[in-house]
């Protein structure tokens, strides 16, 4: 069965777009045949180099405003990116956040998936334990009831959604997640999570929900130095003029190894611009 792999880009700034070349590069590198590869982008332009070996999912405007759904919730288009690949055509589906970075095989995965699994990238924390304020304020909103046809009781598990994969025969639960994010929207439960914790409530609810962590290094944490080494490789194609099959290669032998978590301290922010660094 055809697995066909897909991540989001949305707008010209450069480190966004950056991220996504790198990876989808990295997907190709490691992703079993057959295999598709997508991306959902209103700057179709910007990933040209790729020519055939990438398919152009463009969305415009109207299309965006239309996904951010009636209550204009920004990251209700990434569970939409991904109904959207499904709606491609039969094949199982992983999505990838753009700072994500495929370290091995991805042919246990695709197996999990058409024998019924899904994945999500991992699992964060019970919500009903959280100790942050904002979880807190979220569990808050849903302690005790019941919203979409999900009872919020006693645990509430809590995915990342760096990583999104269904199999091409559990559709449906992207279609069970869309419809609680909207009930959940619905009820009044307005928070920057809420998309997460729809699909992780419908992903759970399958009984095969399982982790893509051991496949994949997803650096949300430390953005700015695994940007400072995918400008360095994107410089490296270019100017050795590769195509995406040598790029493919070059990104495989040549895996960036940084921490995924660098937590800044209060006093970054003033001593960064003195080195002559960004704040």
């Amino acid at each position: 069965m055809l697995t066909r792999y897909v991540t989001l880009s949305l707008g010209d700034r450069h480190d966004l777009t950056a991220r996504a070349h790198l990876a989808l590069l990295n997907a190709m590198a490691w992703a079993p045949a057959p295999a598709e590869f997508c991306i959902v982008t209103d700057r179709p332009e910007l990933f040209a180099w790729f020519g055939d070996r990438l398919r152009m999912l463009a969305v415009d405007a109207p299309t965006l405003k239309q996904w951010r759904g009636k209550h204009d919730f920004f990251w209700r288009i990434e569970l939409m990116t991904v109904v959207h690949t499904a709606a491609q055509g039969p094949a199982n589906v992983v999505y990838i956040d753009s700072d994500v970075l495929i370290r091995k095989p991805l042919n246990d995965l695709v197996a999990g998936l058409e024998s019924g699994a899904v994945f999500m990238h991992l699992l964060e924390q019970d919500l009903a334990a959280a100790t942050r304020a904002g979880d807190r304020r979220l569990w808050s909103l849903l302690r005790a009831r019941e919203i979409g046809g999900v009872r919020f009781a006693q645990t509430c598990p809590m995915w990342n959604a760096g990583l999104i994969a269904v199999g091409s025969g559990n559709h449906q639960v992207l279609a069970q997640a869309m419809t609680l994010l909207d009930a959940l929207m619905d009820a009044g439960v307005q928070h920057n999570l809420v998309e997460q914790l729809a699909i992780s409530a419908a992903f759970h609810a399958t009984g095969r929900l399982s982790a893509g962590d051991a496949w994949m290094d997803h650096f949300w944490c430390n953005k700015d130095g695994y940007g400072r080494d995918i400008d360095r490789q994107l410089a490296e194609v270019l100017y050795r003029r590769m195509d995406v099959a040598a790029a493919v290669a070059y990104v495989k032998a040549n895996p960036i190894l940084r921490p995924l978590v660098v937590r800044r301290r209060w006093w970054n922010k003033l001593f960064r611009p003195l080195a002559g660094v960004d704040g």
